[in-house]
């Protein structure tokens, strides 16, 4: 008797493991008589929003020509409306002589730099993609920064887009697929006139904006 007690507690405690979280629950009519009686099955389907950006900057400073990885950014998205991801430079694509070097005493000129990001991971189906980013690129987007600066309650952001749900999400298309990936942020500069070799304070600031729609 007693062993028969254990092995019943046990096979409730495995089905209790096993179903958690089922809703269990049951109707039952009897002697049903010129009427109609019903009963509900009841469904539900919930996938939790992921929606998430971040930022790991390694460098902040230019130290020769080339290439020069600044650092990292993540996202994340599940919507089915999509995301937008903005890439920004201040100085309009170029390290811009100031501090000491604003006024130019020295002969200082703008370097032009362009960016290249790289992808490890997925992109959502139905996401535009922009990785490679010329000087001209950042320099008209900061030349239309301030018609573009009312319109984060629209349909786009300040400076050149990376990433963006196709049509811009004006709700015309969707994204089918969800979005996890990491990206390498790299500014390349060709120096031909080796200006980087020379004196000079140059700076500029690059800043990302992520929007989930």
């Amino acid at each position: 008797m007693f062993k028969k007690l254990v092995s019943s507690i046990l096979m409730l405690s495995l089905m209790f493991c096993l179903n958690p979280f089922n809703e269990i629950s049951a109707e039952q009519f009897v002697d049903v008589d010129n009427t109609a009686v019903s009963a509900e099955f009841s469904m539900s389907h919930v996938v939790s929003r992921d929606s998430f950006f971040k930022t790991l900057v390694e460098t902040s400073k230019i130290t020769k020509a080339g290439d020069t990885k600044l650092g990292r950014f993540y996202v994340r998205n599940n919507t089915r409306d999509g995301f937008e991801l903005s890439i920004d430079s201040l100085k309009g694509g170029v390290l811009q002589p100031t501090g000491v070097s604003a006024a130019m005493e020295d002969g200082e000129i703008p370097i032009p730099y362009d960016i290249a990001i790289t992808k490890e991971g997925d992109i959502g189906v139905g996401i535009e993609e922009t990785y490679e980013i010329s000087t001209g690129a950042l320099a008209s987007a900061q030349a239309s920064k301030a018609t573009l600066e009312g319109l984060y309650s629209g349909n786009g952001l300040p400076g050149v887009t990376i990433l963006k749900i196709a049509g811009g999400g004006d709700y015309s298309s969707s994204a089918s697929s969800s979005t996890d990936a990491k990206f390498e942020l790299t500014v390349s500069i060709e120096d031909d006139v080796n200006v980087m070799e020379m004196a000079g304070t140059y700076t500029d600031v690059l800043t990302l904006t992520y929007r989930d729609w």
